[in-house]
This record gives C-alpha cells, structure tokens and sequence, in this order.
C-alpha cells in the first residue's frame, strides 16, 4: 500500500526538533492514504477509509495524527473528530505547539498536564467559536503520548487506543474516557476523569496509538492486541509498521478514518548511549 500524499512540516532550526502533521482536510479523496516518518524514530498513517462511512457524518476525514522527536523523547498524538473536523485539527495542532517543539522525556507533572490539557481545550473553543451548528458542535478524542528508551506517559478522553507491544506479550493500556475534547469539562471534571498514566518500557518495545477506524474494523474478529502483535511481528522499520496496521484495516473494510502513530524500539549501540535512532538520549 502506497502512501498518495502526506503533509510534512519539518523545522530545520537548531533548537526545534523535526515533526510531522497529518490533518484529515488534506486526504479527503476516497482511499486517500498518507503515510510518513521521522528517520527510523517515529511514523504515522492517515487514512479516509475504504468503504463508505455507515452513519451520518460532516466531514470526509475528520481524524488527525502527529508525531515529533528531540534527544530526549518521541511524541505522538492521535486524534478522532466527531461532528466535524475543527475539534481533532485544533487539538492536534495545540499538542504540537505545547509539547512538540522539544518533547519532554515522559516526566511531566500532574499540574502540567493539566495545565496543558486545559489549553487544548480553549483552542478547540476558539476554533468552534461559530454560529453554524456543524462547526460549534464539533468533538474529539486524542491520546498524547510521550516515550523513552525506558518511560512512557500518556493522558487522553474518548475511544481512541494506546498499546505496547513487547517481544512476549501486547497490552491496550487505558487512553480512554467517556467524553471528547472540546466539551468544556472544567477543572474539576478533568481531574476526575482524565485517563492519564505512566509506566515503565523495555527499550525494545513498540509504541502504537491509534484512533478507532483501526480498532473497530479488524480482519478475522481479532483483538487490538492481537492485531497488533500480528502487524508488528517481524515488521522492519516504523514506515513499514505504519503500513501493516494500515493494511489490516483495510483488509477489515474499514468503513471510517483511520489514524495510527507509532514509536519503534530504542536503538542501543555499543557505546552505552541510549539512542533514538542517532539522538543521544
């Protein structure tokens, strides 16, 4: 499966890590799939779905993903608009802006995450900020993760995915809320429910988000889990990964967008540095 456009922008100052942006208003054709990666460090994959979409919709596309690397950290976001594009875009692009310039190594305290996520949510209000209902109505799950040779974090709402696929075993770890961005939940709302965690990696773990046009259409009834430890089993390289998660959905007749974010194994090389492709860490 070949990649029919992608948007890339990458930052050649000194101090500003590369990035890539997939916005779902670029890829609005039917099977519309772009896919595109970070060296050997991080990929992503967008795509408007393979089949018509099975309920009623405002936008041809409406999910965004991003990915980002520094010598410290990888980061990835996935998005998932509801009632229109605005909400998953803004919220996106609001990730990028806070934590995509130098992504910090899976350390960010309680009062910082929140402090983030409640900016993410007064961009999503800016950018709904309109009388027409199919803008002013617009939502959006996100997962945000950031990952080390040995850490990862996360927080997100909605019913997006977060899995680690290790050499012996994939788990689905808990991304999800029963809300969407751009609800206005408030303060107090959001400590109570955002899903947000930590935990410790093996540097050879894989790093896969993924919004649910991936997890609800996948071939031979399998798991998530499952699914991916069959697409990444053997897999070289994040591009190649990227493509293989595409490619179950689409064997699964995906009837959705689909977004994917993946973060590979960190490389170790024999001078004791630990190395997100050639970035000492």
């Amino acid at each position: 499966m070949m990649p029919r456009g992608e948007e890339r922008t990458v930052d050649t100052s000194a101090t500003a890590p590369p990035r890539i942006v997939l916005l779902g208003r670029d890829h609005e054709d039917e099977a519309d799939v772009a896919m595109a990666a970070l060296g050997g460090d991080a990929a992503v994959g967008l795509a408007r779905g393979w089949r018509p979409k099975p309920y009623p919709y405002v936008d041809p596309n409406e999910d965004a993903v991003a990915c980002a690397v520094s010598d410290r950290a990888c980061l990835l976001v996935v998005a998932d608009g509801h009632n229109g594009r605005e909400a998953s875009h803004a919220a996106v692009s609001a990730v990028m802006d806070l934590l995509g310039e130098q992504p910090r190594p899976a350390d960010l305290r309680d009062e910082e995450m929140f402090a983030a996520v409640q900016l993410i949510e007064d961009r999503i209000a800016l950018a709904t900020d309109h009388d027409d209902d199919r803008v002013r109505w617009s939502r959006t799950t996100l997962v945000v993760a950031l990952r080390t040779a040995t850490q990862l974090q996360w927080f997100g709402a909605g019913d997006s995915a977060l899995l680690v696929c290790g050499p012996e075993t994939t788990r689905q770890l808990p991304a999800g809320a029963r809300w969407f961005f751009g609800g206005g939940r408030g303060r107090h709302g959001l400590r109570r429910s955002l899903a947000r965690g930590r935990i410790g990696l093996p540097r050879d773990a894989w790093v896969v988000l993924a919004t649910d046009g991936y997890t609800d259409y996948l071939p031979d009834d399998l798991t998530a889990e499952a699914a991916v430890s069959t697409a990444l089993r053997g897999v070289d390289g994040v591009e190649r990964a990227v493509g293989a998660l595409l490619a179950q959905a689409r064997a699964g007749g995906a009837g959705d967008n689909v977004g994917v974010a993946v973060s590979g194994p960190w490389y170790t090389p024999d001078d004791g540095y630990d190395h997100l492709s050639g970035h000492h860490g």
